[in-house]
């Protein structure tokens, strides 16, 4: 497959991700409390299969992040999942967009600005789209959809340098 092709692809699935954020945004209140209380139902089994939760790392992490950056505001597992999933599902989107643009250019700076603008803009459109399905829109929500952007277009800009520095040091190689 030539350049033009996996650009190609990459934008079909950037969109369809899209898609899907604006399919989860789209469900009503009570669909969307019910879909993230499943979820929370299978981190339970796996946590009771794992004991992730015990660990000092999650511990470490769940302080930081809901004590600290949050003000203890999500005391429920089902706040914290739909939070958690806020920044996931926007680290994969800054991943595609970033990953994509790499087809597109080589230069970082746009790399990077594309990685966390697109994402970030549908954010806003995501939260302002929440607003007709009478759910509430928060201005949190995507600081954290911009955070996950940013952590996902870092997360890929390193392996595309680490990518770029194999190359050319197996270029030397004689």
């Amino acid at each position: 497959m030539n350049k033009k092709q996996w650009t190609r692809i990459g934008l079909i699935i950037i969109i369809f991700w899209i898609a899907l954020i604006f399919y989860f945004s789209s469900q009503p209140p009570s669909t969307s409390h019910e879909q993230s209380g499943k979820f929370v139902h299978v981190f339970q089994r796996i946590n009771d299969m794992f004991d992730i939760s015990e660990s000092s790392f999650f511990t470490k992490i769940e302080t930081f992040i809901f004590e600290g950056l949050f003000d203890d505001k999500y005391k429920s597992m089902n706040a914290k999942v739909r939070k958690s999933a806020h920044f996931g599902i926007y680290f994969i989107l800054g991943s595609l967009v970033t990953g994509s643009s790499w087809l597109y250019t080589k230069k970082w700076f746009a790399l990077f600005l594309m990685g966390i603008s697109i994402p970030t803009t549908v954010a806003v459109l995501d939260e302002f789209n929440q607003g007709f399905k009478g759910r509430t829109s928060s201005i949190s929500d995507v600081m954290l959809d911009m955070f996950g952007a940013i952590f996902g277009t870092v997360f890929v800009l390193m392996i595309i340098f680490a990518w770029v520095v194999y190359i050319r040091l197996r270029k030397r190689r004689p």
